[in-house]
Formats: structure tokens, C-alpha cells, sequence
């Protein structure tokens, strides 16, 4: 639960008070809550963390969590605390520079003799900020529930961003799911004084293809990725480790010894565990276990449903993971992101539909010289299907519904729809603002337990990722190159997502696995053994059935069904929204990533004490 929160008084002479907003930061974190007059700015971080990121000079008081990589040349020997750059920076009217250091975190500045108020996010907004504003009054705050703490705030729902998190999973732009709060875009500084608001862009999402083939953009990311590691793991206790490509891929780029490795899985002998317990041996790295019962996970939804600010999915398998890894680790890496990104996993692909199996092939599709953000809306790999959405929709709301979502995609992915390569866009609609994405929730309950380092979004890496053209990230081969130079055995064992070698030509995938599909339904192969339906044989568990048959979800889904003309907000048609229970619950028809978002927005309304809608 950590983050930057604050309030700014248009009157200078206005006593501040932010204890109403430390109040809803839960017990166990350093909280700094100074008052003063005009303009307080405080944070909640993590024990560890209390004497690092905070500057006061009477002047200025600026508060900052996260890390400074690598500061380069801007200002020498202060990449240990963003505090003391962003002093720099800002002193010497230079905030701009911020495009060229290497870092993950926000800031907040209050200018005592300016009386102004700055807020600063990175160039992928991993860190999020919310601002809500009432004439020259701003309350701002990572955490929106920490925001809620001022009771000038209203605790309505924007209906706009309702309507995305149930067809999209996640918000776009700068709207939140409360009315009259918006997010902070990446790479931004915002400023209010008495002159008003200012806000200015010192960084932009662009890619340009580089000047080098294939094995060479290989060598190249090899490269950046070691140098990425090397910076993330100083002071690095651990790494989250599953059995897939991209976990592995930080530990071949490890020193023996250097972090422990932590794997969760819902029983002992998953077969992605013991694939973790593997790759952990190779790289000499202790590993350990974190056993989560699949029942267990609702016991901790509703923080999760807090710590990633209300967004789809509410992580509870990170929030029961990560309490236990917190004991042993202040800091950990994760692979994160390498997929969506280097690996292109949300670009549009074209699938082959044989004998019921969809499958993913690594090949771009057509999608014309000029799409539309209607497009990039109606052919995401995301969401419930349409269908299913339509069918909880009120009907004064079914146009204003699907016409809103695919006008602000069009909005936000201009600049790369309108570009020479519009395959883009599609991956600017997950990485505009990385925080926002619904994979990205996870993570946030990391954070909560232990500070977070993430690889994937270093400078370097993203300097090689934003030249590699939207065919090559299809493909997968650049990383699956890399990581051979990495590490060759690491890149042979098995990938947990497909069973075969990780390196493996990505066409020999995709026969292998029309391949297996055959000859499982033929009855010639079996599929792993699991303890109940409730479990999987991947880390986690087997969300359909759990929501079907566990018995603590399934009473909280009764439970939500009982109330659902509390949650509608005259949008959802709460009919329709019964049939869907039932037919989950019943085992009629699966709508598990409906019931999931249910299950999530169910939570937010309860914790965040939502009463209306706007």
C-alpha cells in the first residue's frame, strides 16, 4: 500500500492537514504526513525506505518513491535518491532532462515561495498518479483510496470508464473509475500555482526500426538486458520466478547466488513448479515455495481490489503470494512485461481455428494501411466477448456504450494509428500507461509487500524494444535468441506455457501443439494430473471452476447476485447480469473474466464506498 499522496490549498496561508489521508494507509508502512500551510505532501513507503526520497530545505519539499537507475551526466552522484535530482532539476528549470535518466518512480514537489505544486510521473507512468481538482484546490494520490481520504471528494462512479473496465479490463487515457479523478499520463510534469494549471509532456512513446538485422537486434538486447539486471538487482534480495521464458531470461543474466527465487503454485508437484525448481538449480539460486490455496485467494481480493486502484483483475494470488515473500525480501525483480513488449504479445496475430483449438501463430495480420481505433478496440485479446457484455447492458445504454469506448481509442492511439506502422497502436494501447494495464495490477500488489524492480521497462531494454519492427515481436524470435546467448541450457528447458523447449523455432510450436491437441482428444495423451478442479496445472488455479465449485467464492457470488441493484448504476441490467451468475454457477456457459471483473467491482464498490454514479 505504498504511494505518494498530497492536497494543495489555492490560499497560501491555508493550514494543511494530511492525516486524514494517512489514516486509510494500513499499519506496517513508514508514513511521512508533514502539515503546513498552502500545500502538505507525503508518502507511505515501505520500513526500509523511510530515510530515503524525501527532501526538505524550507524552500522546496520534495517527495519521490521508486528508483533512479542511472542518471548519466545530468547530475553526478545522486542516482541513489531521486529526491536529490529532481531538487536539481527542478532548480535549474530542467525537469525536461527527466527523458534522459533511467529510472521507475514518481515525485511530488511543493514550492514553499511559488506556492506551487509539481507532480511528476516516468515515461511509463509505472508509478500512477490521481489528481482531483475543485476550483484552485488539488488533492492527489497514487492510491485512489488513499485520495478518498478528503471528504470533499465525491465517491461517485464515472460510468465511461465502468463501461471499459467490463469490455477492455482496464481504463484508457486519464479517466479512473471515480468521477471527477484522473490519472496522471506518462512522462508528465504537472504544476498549479495562481496562475492556474500547466502540464507538459517531456517524453514520447515512439518507435523507429533500427539499422540491423535479426541475430543483431539479438546481440544488442543481450547486451542491454545484462546491463538492465546489473543496475536492478544492487540491494535485490529476490526474484519472482515462474516457469516461463521471461523469469529465467533475468536470472541467466545473474550472478550465481545473487537473488533467491520465489515460485507460488495452488499444490506441491505443479509441473510449473518443479520446472522453476529447475531453472533455480542451473543458476545456483536458493529457492522457495509459497503454497497458495485456491480458496485462500479471496481472503485477500478486497486489499488487492485497493492496491491496484480498483482495476481488473484484482491480483489475490499476488496478494497471497507476496505476503510470505515480503518477509525474507525488501526488494525483488520480476520478468513483467517482457512478453507484451519484446515478445509482442498483444500485436494482432492471425490464429488457426482446427478441431475446436485456437491458436496463437507468429505472424502479423492484415489490418490495412490506415486502422481505426475502432478496430484496435473491436480485435483486442482482452475482455469478455462481446456478446457476453451486450447482454448486461441496459438498453439506454447499449450505443452510448460501445460508441464512447471506440471514440477514445481513436483519441488515444492517434499518434501511432496515423504513423508509418499502425501495428504499433496496439501495443501503445497497453504501454500509454503501463499502470493502467490490467496484467499491471498484479504487480501493484507486489509493491505493496516489497519494493519492485521490473527489467522489461529499463531504459536500454525499451531503447531496443521501440527498433524492433511489430514482426519480429510476433515472431519472438529476437528473444528467443537472446536468451540463448544468455544462457543455453536455460533456453532448452521446457517453456511452462507450451511444454516444449523454450527456444524453439516458433512455426515447430505451433505444429507441436495442433500436434498434442489431437492426439489428447483422440485419448492418446493425458493431460497433467491436478488434486481437484479447483487447482491447474499452471502456478495458479483454475479460476472457472474455482468460482463455480470453491465454496467461499461461490457463496460470495450468491452473495453479490443478492445485491447487484446496489452495484448497477443504472447501466448494467441486472437481469441480465443474474443469468450470467447462474449460468456460471450452474455450469451452462463459462463467463469466468465477467465474473472475475465482477467479483473485482463488487470489492470496489464495498471498500472504496462508492454511493452514486455521475
Amino acid at each position: 500500500m505504498i504511494g505518494l499522496f498530497g492536497i494543495y490549498r489555492r490560499d497560501v496561508q491555508t493550514p494543511v492537514d494530511l492525516a486524514p489521508l494517512a489514516r486509510r494507509v494500513r499499519l506496517g508502512y513508514s508514513v511521512y504526513a508533514p502539515r503546513d500551510e498552502g500545500g502538505a505532501i507525503g508518502r507511505a513507503a515501505h520500513q526500509s525506505d523511510s530515510n530515503c526520497g524525501i527532501l526538505d530545505d524550507n524552500e522546496l519539499r520534495i517527495v519521490t518513491l521508486g528508483d533512479i537507475y542511472d542518471a548519466g551526466p545530468l547530475v553526478p552522484n545522486v542516482a541513489t535518491d531521486p529526491a536529490w535530482l529532481i531538487r536539481e532539476l527542478y532548480r535549474a528549470d530542467q525537469l525536461n532532462r527527466l527523458a534522459d535518466i533511467n529510472g521507475q518512480f514518481c515525485a511530488a514537489v511543493y514550492d514553499r515561495k511559488n506556492h506551487r505544486l509539481t507532480l511528476i510521473t516516468d515515461r511509463h507512468a509505472l508509478y500512477p498518479l490521481h489528481v482531483w481538482r475543485q476550483g484552485g484546490d488539488v488533492t492527489f494520490g497514487s492510491l485512489i483510496y488513499v485520495l478518498l481520504g478528503d471528504e470533499r471528494v465525491s465517491r461517485k462512479a464515472n460510468p465511461e470508464a465502468l463501461a471499459q473496465l467490463f469490455t477492455m479490463q482496464r481504463t484508457v487515457g486519464r479517466i479512473t473509475s471515480i468521477a471527477g479523478i484522473d490519472a496522471l499520463p506518462a512522462a508528465c510534469i504537472w504544476q498549479c500555482d495562481s496562475d492556474g494549471v500547466r502540464e507538459r509532456i517531456y517524453w514520447n512513446l515512439t518507435w523507429r526500426e533500427g539499422r540491423w538485422n535479426e541475430h543483431e537486434c539479438a546481440a544488442a538486447l543481450d547486451i542491454a538486458f545484462h546491463r538492465a539486471v546489473e543496475r536492478q538487482i544492487k540491494d535485490a534480495q529476490g526474484l519472482l520466478l515462474s516457469g516461463g521464458i521471461d523469469s529465467r531470461w533475468i536470472l541467466a543474466a545473474t550472478p550465481a547466488h545473487a537473488l533467491s527465487s520465489w515460485t507460488t503454485a495452488s499444490y506441491a508437484g505443479n509441473p510449473e513448479l518443479k520446472l522453476a525448481e529447475r531453472v533455480a538449480d542451473i543458476c545456483q539460486s536458493e529457492h522457495h515455495t509459497v503454497i497458495v490455496d485456491p480458496e485462500d485467494t479471496l481472503t485477500t481480493h478486497d486489499d488487492a481490489a485497493v492496491e491496484s486502484n480498483g482495476l481488473y483483475p484484482a491480483s489475490p494470488q499476488f496478494s497471497a503470494f507476496m505476503s510470505r515473500v515480503g518477509k525474507d525480501c525488501g526488494t525483488v525483480l520480476s520478468g513483467h512485461g517482457l512478453d507484451y513488449t519484446l515478445r509482442g504479445y498483444y500485436l494482432p496475430a492471425r490464429f488457426l481455428d482446427l478441431a475446436g483449438s485456437h491458436t496463437r501463430l507468429p505472424v502479423l495480420r492484415s489490418i490495412g494501411s490506415r486502422p481505426t481505433g475502432r478496430d484496435v478496440f473491436h480485435n483486442l485479446r482482452q475482455g469478455p466477448p462481446a456478446r457476453t457484455v451486450k447482454r448486461i447492458i441496459v438498453k439506454s445504454w447499449q450505443e452510448r456504450w460501445w460508441r464512447a469506448q471506440e471514440e477514445k481509442m481513436a483519441q488515444i492511439l492517434a499518434p501511432w494509428l496515423n504513423s508509418e506502422q499502425p501495428y504499433n497502436a496496439w501495443d501503445a494501447f497497453i504501454l500509454h500507461a503501463v499502470s493502467k494495464h490490467y496484467a499491471f495490477t498484479g504487480m501493484m500488489s507486489v509493491r505493496a509487500a516489497c519494493n519492485l524492480r521490473i527489467p522489461a521497462f529499463d531504459k536500454e531494454v525499451m531503447d531496443v524494444y521501440l527498433q524492433m519492427p511489430p514482426r519480429w515481436r510476433c515472431s519472438g524470435r529476437v528473444v528467443l535468441r537472446a536468451l540463448q546467448r544468455a544462457s543455453l541450457p536455460l533456453a532448452r528447458l521446457p517453456n511452462a506455457n507450451t511444454g516444449f523447449p523454450a527456444d524453439s523455432e516458433p512455426w515447430l510450436d505451433v505444429a507441436r501443439l495442433i500436434g498434442r491437441g489431437f492426439f489428447r482428444r483422440a485419448g492418446l495423451m493425458r493431460r497433467p494430473a491436478i488434486p481437484s478442479n479447483l487447482h491447474s496445472a499452471g502456478s495458479w488455479q483454475n479460476a472457472a471452476a474455482l468460482y463455480r465449485e470453491g465454496p467461499l467464492h461461490r457463496a460470495r457470488f450468491l452473495e453479490i447476485r443478492e445485491r447487484l441493484d446496489g452495484i448497477s448504476f443504472g447501466m448494467f441490467d441486472c437481469d441480465g447480469l443474474r443469468d450470467v451468475i447462474d449460468e456460471h454457477l450452474s455450469g451452462q456457459a463459462e463467463h469466468t473474466k465477467l465474473m472475475r471483473q465482477l467479483l473485482t467491482h463488487d470489492a470496489w464498490v464495498r471498500r472504496f464506498g462508492i454511493e452514486d454514479y455521475a
